[in-house]
């Protein structure tokens, strides 16, 4: 029997929901997943760190919604990394999670299978502490992540832009 085809793109929510901010990632891809975008997958990749490269194969694109620092940035900024930048700033994808990710990243760039189009959106949690459920600041901050996360799908031409802003109105 014959795979159904998969789709072009794929949206990652990457994190650990049981602490606390860890699981804005998951969180972010919730509420892309629930647009129904044609041509995109939306995914739960929990903390499976390099268990996730299979579905990051053979995509046009990849976009990874996760929990992130950097220098100077502070509780509750959104952050974009693109392409080459994920692998070179591994330490800005933190989580429980290891960093699996950018580790996946480097092994499909290593292999040749990376994606035209890669990038992780961000938000530097305000908590990591054990518990379920983001905190307020970060929950707040949460339709700024998906608006940045849309604006890059609208760049790489995975949706348009008046879809992009029929789901960023607030």
């Amino acid at each position: 029997m014959q795979e159904p085809e998969r789709a072009p793109w794929v949206v990652i929510g990457i994190g650990n929901e049981l602490f606390q901010d860890e699981g804005l990632g998951i969180a972010a891809a919730k509420v892309v997943g629930a647009m129904q975008l044609p041509g995109i997958e939306v995914l739960d990749g929990g903390t499976l760190g390099l268990a996730i490269t299979p579905e990051m194969e053979g995509r046009q694109g990849v976009l990874v919604f996760d929990a992130v620092v950097g220098g100077g940035a502070e509780p509750g900024d959104v952050l974009i990394l693109q392409d080459q930048e994920i692998p070179s700033t591994r330490q800005m994808l933190m989580s429980v999670h290891q960093s699996g990710v950018v580790d996946a990243i480097s092994a499909m760039e290593l292999t040749g299978l990376m994606p035209q189009h890669i990038a992780a959106c961000g938000i530097v949690p305000s908590s990591l502490e054990v518990g379920w459920g983001l905190t307020p600041e970060t929950e707040a901050r949460i339709p700024a992540l998906v608006a940045a996360g849309l604006q890059l799908l609208v760049e790489w031409g995975a949706i348009d832009a008046a879809t992009a802003a029929r789901h960023t109105q607030t």
